[in-house]
């Protein structure tokens, strides 16, 4: 009887297996660089304690980051990174090096940790450039570098009121358009050099037509030195206008007209007989739960006026973990192309399906919702669900600036270690940055070709490394 009993519960038990997400077929040689990562994944487990949240990749700690599958993460040919704000793509260590000789910071009172140019009409008169303070000693690097980031432990005052501050800390240098250009530049090239063909940002506009001009030349002409190194390299933006408490709803509005009208000046004429859209899509953003919500705009992004534009929408929405946030249903309803984040999907089976079906995919900023408080322990991010579900989603940086050392490569690493990712996840997440960016059919299948001649130039030197 137990015998009998045993033999049931074993065939029962062999019929509940862990669902795979939707990993593409890998070739012989491919399958062969897959039981590398297997081992390597093993050997970087080993290092978290199995109570300790999986919080990956602190600021200040090297201990519990495996090398080699840091480094793996770090060539990795990722293809797009498809939500990624303003110039904070850019890695801080480059970002101190590009304004240490050109900022100034006040360490006293209400400033403090605040950066300016010499142009900022309020510099106080306590300023000191950011080279002497760090060759004086006054701060070093750890310390100008705790001042500049999203650390543990900062709940308390709210995670959000400290990446306003590191905005406002850093906001004077949208004003210079040199220092502005070369942060820019830097970031484009640090793209690059981790693997990624494509870059779509939130543009942070205002309703004047030529600051907004202004702004975007300048970021095409950082974008232009960048693909003059790398023929393969793209960048697009994405108009965004804010929805805070200091938004109405009519400025808001008419900053996305800003970039209706703007998109028609300013395209990418690298090639100047083949000019290309430079700025595809609208966006609204800001701490969701404590801003308008979508529906308070939806007269207008359901309109005429921007269905006729030519630009698509591309909506933050669902970053919360409120069950009366129903954002996701506003960015559905309103055909939004992709959503940004989409932390609380998960509250609505019905609609995730209904997204998995109209293949709308889902840009995944793994560490910004760790770093926002959004997730503790980032085995439970909803975004492996949502990959188990069929829905198409895409790693992303968000501000990564601010949140993390290696932006983008941390997502990858903190993904592939707590969701257990195959080579076969990893390549459809790629492709995925690809076919669902906003670039026209012909850019995808252009750009689809040059990922894949990376990809598999990367199998191969990997295989050959850590086959050793």
């Amino acid at each position: 009887m137990k015998n009998e009993f045993i033999k049931n519960y074993i065939e029962i038990k062999e019929t509940y297996v862990p669902v795979i997400p939707y990993s593409e077929e890998l070739s012989a040689e491919e399958m062969l660089l897959d039981s590398h990562l297997a081992r390597i994944k093993k050997e970087a487990d080993k290092l978290y304690s199995v109570n300790d949240p999986y919080g990956i990749i602190e600021w200040n700690d090297d201990e519990d980051i495996h090398p080699e599958l840091y480094q793996f993460c770090h060539k990795l040919p990722k293809g797009g990174d498809l939500h990624a704000h303003d110039n904070t793509m850019i890695p801080l260590d480059r970002f101190i090096q590009i304004i240490s000789e050109h900022a100034f910071i006040s360490l006293n009172g209400q400033t403090n940790g605040t950066l300016y140019t010499k142009y900022s009409p309020d510099l106080p008169s306590d300023a000191i450039r950011v080279s002497e303070v760090l060759e004086t000693g006054l701060l070093n690097e750890k310390e100008l570098r705790d001042i500049l980031v999203i650390r543990d432990g900062e709940e308390e005052n709210g995670y959000w009121k400290r990446l306003e501050k590191l905005f406002s800390a850093t906001g004077d240098f949208y004003n210079d358009i040199p220092i502005m250009e070369k942060i820019w530049e830097e970031g484009f090239r640090s793209c690059y050099e981790k693997g990624i063909l494509l870059v779509e940002i939130r543009d942070w506009g205002v309703e004047d037509d030529l600051m907004n001009i202004i702004r975007d030349r300048t970021i095409r002409e950082a974008y232009y030195r960048v693909r003059k190194d790398h023929s393969d390299f793209l960048v697009r933006l994405i108009g965004c206008s804010g929805k805070d408490d200091y938004t109405t709803v009519e400025s808001a509005c008419e900053t996305l007209r800003s970039f209706i009208r703007v998109s028609k000046i300013i395209k990418d004429e690298f090639d100047p007989a083949d000019p290309k859209d430079f700025i595809i899509g609208l966006d609204l953003a800001n701490e969701e739960d404590i801003s308008k919500p979508l529906s308070d705009f939806a007269d207008f992004l359901g309109s005429e006026e921007v269905r006729n534009s030519g630009l698509r929408l591309y909506l933050h929405c669902g970053e919360s973990l409120r069950r009366d946030n129903d954002s996701v249903v506003d960015a559905y309803i309103l055909d939004s192309l992709r959503v940004g984040h989409a932390m609380n999907l998960y509250r609505f089976p019905k609609l995730m399906k209904e997204y998995a079906e109209k293949n709308i995919a889902i840009e995944v900023c793994l560490m910004s919702n760790y770093r926002l408080g959004y997730v503790k322990d980032l085995r439970l991010h909803p975004g492996l669900q949502y990959m188990i579900n069929g829905v198409p989603i895409a790693l992303c940086s968000d501000d990564g600036l601010f949140m993390t050392r290696a932006p983008i490569v941390d997502d990858f690493y903190a993904a592939i270690l707590c969701w257990d990712l195959n080579l076969g996840d990893i390549k459809a997440i790629c492709r995925n940055s690809i076919k669902y960016s906003g670039l026209s059919e012909k850019e995808i299948n252009h750009l689809m070709e040059n990922w894949e001649k990376q990809w598999n130039s990367f199998v191969s030197r990997q295989n050959k490394k850590l086959g050793s």
